[in-house]
């Protein structure tokens, strides 16, 4: 009985040590985290565009970098990176100290030691680049012989050796641990030939591809002793191809259009470069954001930032470019055919038409969408009669491929086609969504309505047929590009397309000019009043008459201003009398003080001229909307400057986002050259800014504010009239600010 006891007990302790010893397993293996993801460790080696930054600090970016944040979108895998040459990276994959290592390509004997996905992370091509100046080596395997082959030692390296086997070449073959190491070698001529993965290496101006020798799969392979993380990797990968099957062949054109391959110009490129030292882009008129000459003659629109790019990207800067603009289409594809002009810009993808106009277009710049426009309350759904610029055939392959049977009625530009649609002359039109919605914001187009059109069309360039090495080059240097490169500079060249006309300015400031009329009336009726009266009592009476009819004027305004921004309700105010304590605090008289203020008032009358969808934007502006707002100084300086009577009172408006530093704007004034009254309201300015709730934050505490102006001291701000403001908050001075009305005589 004893004896049984005493085994029940220790069964008991080796079960409970069992259950600890699982738990604390579980524990090690999963690697939980406080805040239960799981931690994986990733070995990390530097590889150029495959993944770079393997050092503690240093920014990570690369194909394999930006695969493996996705991958943790999908599992909530939390990194740790461990950093190492390649084969070192890989023993500690076999020993179990690194979890995942990507990059392998698959192999019988690895199968064993490490596990594979049923998917692959890419595909990879393997290349052979020479120096450009070593004419031994061609693309002929023999003249490898006796040559110094640098080869990274990887499962590369065997299809390499089944390569050089093939062809019988005897070289001397070079094992690198590390990308980093091998292509230094190159670099400084310590190789003569580099085995290299086709997307693995940036371009490099001293190299030359001569041959590929093999592709692969590669993968990110996990540790043999994580099933867990394999079948997380599975299903991740599974469900990224499903919900995102662009992910991969998005990654390799973002990474790789840098590789060295990409640089390695083909016999017709080289034949065209050797053959050409100027470029004649021909482009077609009136088309901006695209194309068009500006006031001086001069070439504008993305294609005059493209062209020099591409030559750029290609090193081939040295090319003289020249342009030519068209304003019909027709003319534009006869001088591309007689030779005339080498490229024309813009046409569009279609190879139906691009035949019949003997070209080629080049890979797609730029894929758009189209408007349909038509008068409001149109059925869409019975276009019948579609207007058609004579001088834009892509407009008209566009509208024949989308209404087929539609009827076509030209006219001689854009502008006479919407007016066709405005009088219902056509059922309507197609716009570029490039430069509808700026097109159409223009009043004169406000019957017109659009709604996109779901045939997309691809922005192109035309090269003649038969000349392949320039339409080789062109896209070359377009694969190059960042698509949103591209999409960002159309947005620099669409401003003109829209006209703010005084028609414009009424409507949108109705109220603004109905006190105008109502404040002239009252300064006449106010001046026949003072007329009939004695000429000395007449002079006092009118100064002051005169004062209060100018003084309410500007109040009048101030409300209307703060109307027009609905989330800077009471700025105006609010800053006009910080501004008028302030002054007063450094000294101005009372009289002077007040000139301050009605100054103040004013400061943003500018913004009556900033669209409304801006000033009511409730997210954060982005770059093009936050630079029409700051032209609001220069518009109120222009305004304000038709006031004789007060020559300083535009000085507020014009000049109260100069910094005393010289970084303000709009004329980067510093120090003194600010109107002192301008760098009074600025300090006031910026305390209500940031003691105001704006749509996009919240406001800041009183205490912040201060140490932000504390801050700004001798940089944003008059250092002398940041610390009187900060005295006069701490006084409690500027807790009740009421608005005051002083009708003193203060000119």
């Amino acid at each position: 009985m004893r004896i049984f006891m005493k085994k029940r007990w220790l069964s008991l302790v080796l079960i409970y040590s069992l259950l600890i010893g699982t738990i604390v397993g579980v524990f090690l293996s999963e690697k939980v985290r406080a805040d239960n993801s799981k931690v994986v460790y990733v070995g990390y080696y530097e590889n150029e565009i495959f993944q770079e930054g393997a050092r503690d600090g240093a920014v990570k970016t690369g194909y394999a970098y930006e695969y493996y944040r996705k991958l943790s979108e999908y599992t909530g895998w939390k990194y740790e990176y461990v950093y190492g040459t390649y084969n070192e990276l890989y023993e500690q994959l076999l020993d179990g100290e690194i979890d995942l290592l990507a990059g392998l390509a698959k192999t019988p004997e690895r199968e064993e030691l490490i596990s594979y996905p049923a998917m692959p992370m890419g595909t990879e091509i393997y290349h052979l680049i020479k120096h450009t100046y070593d004419t031994d080596v061609t693309n002929d395997p023999t003249s490898f012989s006796n040559k110094k082959i640098g080869i990274l030692n990887s499962a590369i390296i065997d299809v390499f050796y089944n390569y050089v086997l093939e062809y019988d070449v005897d070289c001397n073959v070079i094992k690198y641990d590390d990308y980093e190491s091998l292509l230094h070698d190159f670099d400084n001529g310590g190789i003569d030939i580099a085995a290299v993965e086709g997307s693995g290496t940036y371009s490099r101006t001293n190299s030359e591809v001569v041959g590929t020798f093999g592709s692969s799969d590669f993968y990110l392979c996990v540790n043999k002793d994580r099933p867990d993380l394999l079948e997380e990797l599975d299903n991740a990968q599974t469900s990224i191809t499903n919900q995102e099957p662009n992910f991969i062949s998005n990654l390799k054109n973002k990474y790789y259009q840098g590789s060295v391959t990409s640089l390695s110009f083909s016999s017709s490129e080289k034949e065209w470069i050797e053959n050409n030292d100027k470029l004649v882009v021909g482009y077609l008129e009136n088309l901006l954001p695209l194309s068009d000459t500006d006031s001086n003659g001069n070439v504008t629109g993305i294609i005059k930032d493209i062209i020099p790019q591409i030559l750029s990207n290609l090193s081939l800067s040295d090319i003289d470019v020249s342009y030519v603009g068209y304003a019909s289409y027709e003319d534009m594809m006869q001088d591309i055919s007689n030779e005339k002009i080498d490229i024309a810009f813009p046409v569009n993808d279609s190879l139906f038409y691009s035949e019949i106009n003997e070209i080629y277009p080049s890979n797609s710049l730029l894929s758009v969408s189209n408007e349909l426009v038509f008068k409001k309350n149109k059925d869409t759904s019975k276009v019948h009669t579609l207007a058609v610029n004579r001088n834009n055939g892509m407009q008209y392959y566009y509208t024949k491929s989308s209404y087929p049977n539609a009827e076509i009625i030209y006219y001689p530009d854009i502008e006479s086609c919407l007016k066709a649609v405005k009088n219902g002359q056509v059922d309507a039109t197609v716009l570029s969504s490039l430069r509808a919605y700026d097109i159409l914001k223009n009043s004169k187009y406000n019957a017109l309505s659009a709604i996109p059109l779901s045939l997309r069309e691809d922005i192109c360039f035309g090269v003649k047929i038969g000349n392949e090495g320039l339409l080789k080059l062109i896209n070359r240097g377009v694969a190059l590009f960042n698509p949103d490169y591209i999409s960002s500079l159309t947005t620099h060249y669409t401003d003109k397309l829209y006209t703010y006309t005084f028609f414009d300015l009424v409507r949108d400031h109705i109220a603004i000019f109905i006190v105008i009329s109502i404040a002239i009336f009252v300064m006449i009726t106010t001046a026949v009043i003072i007329s009939m009266r004695s000429k000395v009592e007449k002079a006092r009476k009118q100064r002051r008459a005169i004062q209060k009819v100018f003084n309410q004027m500007i109040r009048a305004f101030a409300k209307i201003i703060d109307k027009k921004d609905e989330y800077t309700s009471g700025h105006s105010f609010r800053v006009a009398n910080y501004s008028r304590r302030l002054a007063l605090k450094i000294g101005y008289s009372t009289e002077k003080a007040e000139k301050v203020y009605n100054v103040a008032l004013l400061h943003d009358i500018g913004k009556i001229l900033i669209p409304n969808d801006i000033l009511h934007k409730k997210d954060v502006l982005n770059e093009d909307e936050y630079n029409q707002v700051k032209k609001h100084p220069e518009y109120g300086n222009e305004i304000l400057q038709e006031i004789d009577l007060i020559p300083e009172i535009s000085y507020g408006a014009g000049y109260h986002h100069e910094r005393f530093d010289g970084k303000g704007y709009p004329e980067g004034l510093k120090g003194d050259e600010i109107p002192e009254i301008a760098q009074i309201i600025s300090v006031a300015d910026a305390f209500d800014a940031m003691y105001s709730t704006r749509p996009y934050r919240k406001k800041m505490d009183l205490e912040e504010c201060l140490n932000e102006i504390q801050e700004g001291a001798g940089s944003q701000f008059n250092p002398d009239f940041a610390q009187a403001f900060i005295e006069l908050v701490k006084e409690g001075k500027l807790e009740k600010v009421e608005e005051e009305n002083n009708d003193i005589l203060w000119w």
